[in-house]
């Protein structure tokens, strides 16, 4: 079990809140939606070119698992270009094919992938109040899913080489925007990479698990309207 860094002390009521940072994937929106449709299509993708045995997205999984480990620090996207390329070689592919595959990994991805069905109201309202962050080791993007114009900073791991739990990301987004860590309040799904990485940082933090098996842990992202309006001691 892992074990959480104590929580910097909360604000002072009326302390005000004047940033916002979002994690991205299962937080935003489900990350599994869109993967899960990409990764099936390019395996069908690399059978219909590379005739039986079929590739599989096991096999896909394995490949892209190995080459993650000699790619150390790198991006998702990074590694899945790798992965592809690595999977072609070791099937005797044409030379082009992996790059093929690739673009339509990501074009699935981009196509398939869903918002959570109160993400889009939430951030609408919350973005009329305070500036918006996103603050993420992935890659899926904002205009993907029409979130672009609603957020004010972007901060991703493949980008400024720092990733969650590493409370200097968290730190660069607060720079970014420009509001103190004390002011910018992180919301995310993972206990480690979210809630202990920003608050190591200094920035309050709050955990979202949406099956509701954590205590004292947000369900929805639309109880995010209750902190600002000044229900648990912070305001906007």
């Amino acid at each position: 079990m892992t074990t959480l860094p104590a929580a910097p002390p909360p604000p002072a009521p009326g302390t005000p809140v004047a940033a916002i940072s979002f994690d991205g994937d299962d937080t935003l929106w489900d990350f599994d939606s869109g993967f899960d449709a990409a990764v099936e299509h390019s395996a069908r993708l690399l059978s219909e070119a590379l005739g039986p045995p079929a590739v599989t997205v096991r096999w896909l999984h394995e490949v892209r698992d190995e080459v993650a480990l000699g790619l150390p620090g790198a991006g998702p996207g990074v590694v899945r270009r790798a992965a592809f390329a690595e999977s072609v070689r070791r099937r005797g592919g044409a030379p082009g094919l992996a790059a093929e595959v690739h673009r339509a990994f990501t074009a699935v991805r981009a196509e398939r992938t869903e918002l959570y069905p109160e993400t889009l109201d939430v951030l609408r309202e919350l973005s009329a109040r305070v500036p918006l962050a996103l603050t993420s080791n992935g890659n899926t993007e904002l205009g993907w899913l029409g979130l672009e114009h609603l957020f004010t900073v972007v901060t991703r791991a493949a980008e400024c080489g720092i990733h969650k739990p590493d409370p200097g990301i968290y730190r660069l987004t607060a720079e970014r925007l420009g509001v103190p860590p004390e002011r910018v309040l992180h919301v995310g799904d993972h206990p480690v990479e979210d809630l202990a990485g920003a608050r190591a940082a200094g920035l309050p933090a709050l955990l979202l698990d949406r099956t509701g098996r954590t205590p004292g842990a947000l369900t929805s992202l639309r109880g995010l309207a209750g902190l600002l309006d000044g229900r648990h001691g912070v305001t906007a």
